[in-house]
């Protein structure tokens, strides 16, 4: 840039930039104005010449960067929101990118103003949170239903290979294999449902009406399909994001169920020869609904509540236990975890955005 045009924008009381393609077309800042320096609390010579990926820390930079890149190549203007660390606090900055292109519509630069619109609002912060985990939870929840696609699969293919030719001699086994082919179905169904919403975890949360008890015995009869637990569940129709609830609940519910196998039923008193899981409803004034989650197994050790508690990852978590907390972290709600007071086992509890309702509205179909 002249300097007469970094005098211009030095005049200019908001944060002002501009980028510039290097050799490569990779846009760098070629200009960056004085209040944006003193916002940033970075000297001009430690700007100049950087991608925003390498300017700003870890996740942060590289969504800048890529919103960057797409007004390089699209050559249209772009707005987007990013929260930013700036004197030590998070700030949520709106962001415009004009590109400026030559006779051949190439860019030859892009002129970028922030604005500060944070305003105290928690709830707007929280959301552009959310936005930075976007890619990585999309991550966990493809990575997921693909390990489980194949595997299910196999199932019903297998049961449809047993029952070919199948003799039945009354002794049960046809049931068995019955109940093998409608646990990859359903199994099935819930991950291509997990798919078709892979966006639960982007800025417009899927809000609908739908029913809290068909949903827990939708992911009980996949996780526990011969009825070997006791499963007691709320009723309710709840007006929230079913997505986000049937991810939490079914990743929370197999890991109960799945420590109950490992380890709870050697260590269970005599009179207690099944897992017990009881599922409440509850409605919360701020906003919120909370399900409550309490079972009878061993309780959690002092590594699982530092886990969950703190989101340090450690060897013996259950699978997408570490996701399920970014997710509801990153919605603003809460997940609080301790252990029984009047008797062996845990409780999880697990608050989301929406409320409990008496009944969904005629016109809207409950999912």
């Amino acid at each position: 840039m002249q300097d007469v045009e970094s005098d211009l924008l030095d005049m200019v009381e908001h944060p002002v930039f501009v980028l510039e393609p290097d050799a490569d077309g990779v846009p760098r800042y070629a200009g960056f104005n004085a209040y944006a320096c003193t916002v940033l609390g970075r000297p001009l010579d430690e700007i100049l010449g950087c991608t925003a990926a390498e300017l700003y820390p870890g996740r942060l930079g590289e969504v800048a960067y890529t919103h960057h890149v797409t007004a390089m190549t699209s050559a249209k203007p772009l707005i987007y929101e990013i929260l930013l660390p700036l004197d030590g606090v998070q700030r949520l900055l709106r962001t415009t990118l004009r590109p400026v292109c030559d006779d051949s519509g190439a860019v030859v630069r892009i002129i970028g103003s922030s604005t500060d619109i944070s305003g105290g609002h928690g709830l707007r912060e929280a959301r552009t949170e959310m936005a930075t985990l976007t890619s990585e939870m999309e991550d966990f929840i493809n990575l997921a239903a693909h390990d489980l696609r194949t595997p299910m699969r196999n199932v019903s293919f297998i049961a449809e290979m047993l029952r070919e030719d199948f003799e039945d001699l009354g002794d049960g086994k046809l049931d068995l294999i019955n109940t093998l082919e409608d646990i990859g179905k359903n199994a099935m169904r819930l991950i291509s449902d997990v798919l078709s919403h892979a966006q639960a975890t982007s800025l417009a949360n899927q809000t609908v009406h739908f029913d809290f008890a068909g949903l827990v015995e939708e992911i009980s009869t996949v996780l526990d399909p011969m009825g070997n637990c006791v499963i007691r569940q709320a009723d309710g129709i709840v007006e929230g994001d079913r997505t986000a609830t049937q991810i939490i609940l079914r990743n929370l519910m197999d890991n109960a169920i799945k420590h109950w196998t490992l380890c709870g039923t050697a260590a269970a008193p005599a009179d207690q020869q099944a897992l017990e899981l009881t599922i409440d409803l509850a409605e919360l004034e701020d906003g919120f609904f909370e399900v409550t989650i309490t079972d009878n197994g061993q309780g959690f050790s002092d590594p699982a509540l530092l886990f969950l508690d703190t989101g340090q990852l450690r060897v013996d978590s259950g699978f997408g236990l570490f996701g399920v907390r970014r997710l509801i972290h990153a919605r603003g709600g809460t997940l609080t975890v301790s252990n029984r007071a009047d008797r062996q086992g845990a409780v999880i509890a697990f608050t989301l955005p929406g409320r409990r309702v008496t009944e969904a509205p005629s016109a809207q179909k409950i999912a």
